[in-house]
């Protein structure tokens, strides 16, 4: 238990900030011009920052894209997520439990499918002769870490709107600021790993950039003054129109999740 908790406590962090996906409530500032929430360069510099920022994430919502994370090396995923479909599937390293410790997360409608392997396969248990485990997304709590890939957003951007405090433009297609933590829907104040933050919560920077259709193509927190080993957290959305084919390990394959494991995941 004790070696899982650092997984999960940076899961905890990524979560918070929407990385993995969830979706805030939208607002107007979020919907920019046209029914997508797209808008053009020129029409982007009559938005404030914090609209122009919005208009770029909400645009991720009607493509197909790559994604790519690297949390300072502790962590990293890579996978595809099909905007208008609302399926995900991401394979996560933790380098920070062993370096064969991977996990195959898949999201099919409703359906959430997560294959173990390495140290953290041991970790977790399971039947062996079946790979995958299968949880009900619609059963996870709002600060899961494993709650991704909604259909209102599935590459996660969106919801790291709902806590920036402060933002301004770099440049034609760049944005900085800060983000509080705690105003997230997904922050969990009794969660250990995010409680002991502390004030350091409120005030994580951030900086983000567009690409010249208006899309959001980098996200990254800096958590490097948060403790020993923390760093900064990129997140990059590319290769848009991309094929996205996800589906549902086979039925002889897939064991539900044990209810002590999804307990913790869904903390």
């Amino acid at each position: 238990m004790k070696t899982r908790r650092p997984l999960i406590a940076s899961l905890a962090l990524v979560a918070a900030l929407g990385l993995t996906g969830c979706g805030p409530n939208g607002g107007e500032s979020a919907t920019g011009s046209g029914s997508n929430g797209a808008v053009s360069q020129e029409a982007a510099k009559d938005l404030t920052p914090e609209a122009d920022l919005a208009a770029a994430a909400q645009k991720l919502n009607t493509e197909t894209m790559k994604i790519d994370m690297d949390m300072a090396g502790a962590m990293s995923m890579t996978g595809v997520a099909d905007g208008k479909n609302g399926t995900t599937e991401m394979s996560v390293t933790m380098g920070a439990v062993s370096k064969d410790s991977k996990m195959v997360m898949r999201k099919v409608g409703p359906d959430l499918y997560m294959k173990v392997g390495g140290e953290l396969g041991k970790l977790m248990g399971g039947n062996s002769s079946k790979e995958w485990m299968h949880l009900d997304a619609a059963k996870l709590g709002q600060g899961s870490s494993l709650n991704f890939g909604s259909k209102d957003d599935p590459a996660g951007a969106k919801a790291m709107l709902d806590v920036v405090t402060q933002v301004e433009r770099v440049g034609d297609n760049g944005f900085k600021g800060t983000l509080d933590l705690t105003k997230s829907p997904r922050y969990n104040k009794d969660q250990n790993s995010l409680k002991a933050l502390g004030d350091k919560a409120t005030k994580v920077p951030f900086e983000a950039k567009k690409d010249s259709e208006g899309r959001l193509t980098e996200l990254s927190f800096d958590m490097s003054g948060m403790g020993t080993g923390a760093g900064k957290v990129v997140t990059k959305y590319h290769d848009f129109g991309t094929p996205v084919s996800v589906e549902a390990p086979p039925a002889s394959q897939v064991q539900e999740m044990p209810s002590q494991l999804s307990g913790i995941l869904n903390a």
